[in-house]
């Protein structure tokens, strides 16, 4: 025979738990650690379901929606929409810079990469696929007279103050080597990436060539805090 005993403990066990919840409960999160939180995430939708805290401050709402745009992999239009900033970007906080700063080096970089290597992509139609030879060389644009250089992009100018040529360069090609139309040897190339070439030059496939950047939750903090 089960004694009474043996039957009240468990049951109390369970009615305990219940009384709790089954467990600890979790603090809801406050309106700026959501928004931070779905910052890192890139979370877009949440972005946009929190920025609201961000209305009375006009410099950090403008760093974010940029970086919804990034989210969104919308280069040209961050580009578009940061012109203004560019003038004023003086005017924002030390982590606000930073953060801009990749942002805009992430997005001038897709348009200065298309401009200056655009007439370089030759696929050839062979017997096979191939992908010619790329005449390219990102070190001759400097931030100096770029109206004397050919085939340098004039948006360089617009972002010297801000991104060194270096840097610059270094990002065009990380973008290049991430390219299948670009070849920088002296042969044609066959294989894959022709195929991958005319795949994405016909959109067919989507090409990553640059990473959207990524930022920790203390950088947004202080960012916001600003």
């Amino acid at each position: 025979m089960i004694k009474k005993r043996q039957i009240i403990l468990p049951v109390l066990a369970v009615l305990l738990l219940s009384a709790c919840g089954g467990g600890p409960q979790l603090k809801p999160l406050s309106p700026k650690a959501a928004l931070i939180q779905a910052l890192v995430a890139k979370d877009n939708a949440a972005i946009t379901q929190h920025k609201s805290i961000l209305n009375n401050k006009r410099k950090t709402l403008n760093v974010v929606q940029l970086y919804q745009l990034a989210i969104e992999e919308k280069p040209y239009r961050l580009v578009s929409n940061s012109k203004l900033l560019l003038k004023n970007i003086h005017h924002y906080s030390l982590q606000q810079q930073i953060i801009l700063k990749q942002m805009l080096l992430w997005a001038y970089a897709h348009p200065i990469y298309r401009q200056e290597t655009g007439k370089q992509v030759r696929i050839l139609q062979r017997a096979e696929l191939l992908v010619a030879p790329s005449d390219i060389n990102f070190n001759k644009c400097q931030s100096e007279n770029l109206t004397d250089i050919k085939g340098c992009s004039a948006l360089r100018q617009l972002v010297n103050h801000i991104i060194s040529t270096h840097e610059m360069n270094e990002t065009l090609n990380t973008m290049a080597g991430n390219d299948p139309c670009i070849n920088l040897t002296q042969e044609n190339i066959a294989g894959d990436a022709a195929n991958l070439c005319l795949a994405s030059r016909k959109g067919d496939l989507k090409i990553n060539l640059l990473s959207v950047p990524n930022f920790l939750s203390d950088q947004w903090e202080q960012a916001i805090d600003s």
